[in-house]
C-alpha cells in the first residue's frame, strides 16, 4: 500500500500542477461558455486560481478512490489537501502583494506549485494514520460544501478581496 500511496501522491501533484496551468485557459478557449466557468478560471481573481488547483485535486482524488481502494483516511486526506490549497495559495498571495505592493507572476506560479505539493504530502501523512471513520464522514460533508462553493462563487462571489481580480505583472 506504501508504495502505491507514494505513487499516488508523485503522480497527483504532477497532474494537478500540469492541468492547473492547462485548465487556466479552457474558458477562454470555450468563448466565455458559462458551463466551462463552472469548472475553470474566469477572471484573475485569486479564487478562481484556487479552482485551478481544486478541479484536478478533486479528480486525481475521485479517481483515487477507485485506485487506492483500502486507503486509510481517504475522504480526510482529500479534504485535508484542497483545505490546504484554499488556505495558503490566498494566504501566500495576498501575504507577499501586499507586502511589495503588486502581484508577480513567477511569485504567483511558485505559490501554486508548492501550495500543491504542501496539500499531497498532508494527504500522504493522513493515508498514515490510523483508519478515522468519524473524521471522514465528517471530510465527505466538508468536501461537499467545497463543491457548492466552487460551483456557486464563480457566478455569485461574496463581496471578499478573495473573488476580486488582481493582475499579475
Amino acid at each position: 500500500m506504501t508504495k502505491n500511496v507514494k505513487y499516488y501522491t508523485a503522480t497527483g501533484i504532477i497532474l494537478t500542477v500540469l492541468l492547473g496551468a492547462l485548465f487556466h485557459f479552457v474558458y477562454e478557449w470555450t468563448g466565455g461558455n458559462y458551463i466551462a466557468g463552472l469548472f475553470f478560471a474566469t477572471n484573475e481573481s485569486v479564487w478562481e486560481h484556487v479552482k485551478l488547483a481544486l478541479l484536478p485535486m478533486m479528480l486525481i482524488f475521485l479517481f483515487g478512490s477507485i485506485f487506492l481502494k483500502g486507503a486509510n483516511n481517504f475522504a480526510q486526506a482529500a479534504f485535508c489537501a484542497m483545505a490546504t490549497v484554499i488556505i495558503l495559495i490566498p494566504l501566500a498571495f495576498f501575504s507577499y502583494a501586499q507586502a511589495i505592493g503588486k502581484s508577480v507572476f513567477a511569485m504567483d506560479l511558485t505559490i501554486f506549485i508548492l501550495s500543491i505539493v504542501l496539500a499531497y504530502l498532508v494527504a500522504y501523512r493522513i493515508f498514515a494514520t490510523p483508519r478515522r471513520p468519524a473524521l471522514n464522514a465528517l471530510a465527505l460533508v466538508g468536501i461537499a460544501a467545497i463543491v457548492v462553493c466552487f460551483f456557486t462563487f464563480t457566478y455569485y462571489p461574496p463581496n471578499c478581496v478573495i473573488f476580486k481580480e488582481v493582475y499579475a505583472e
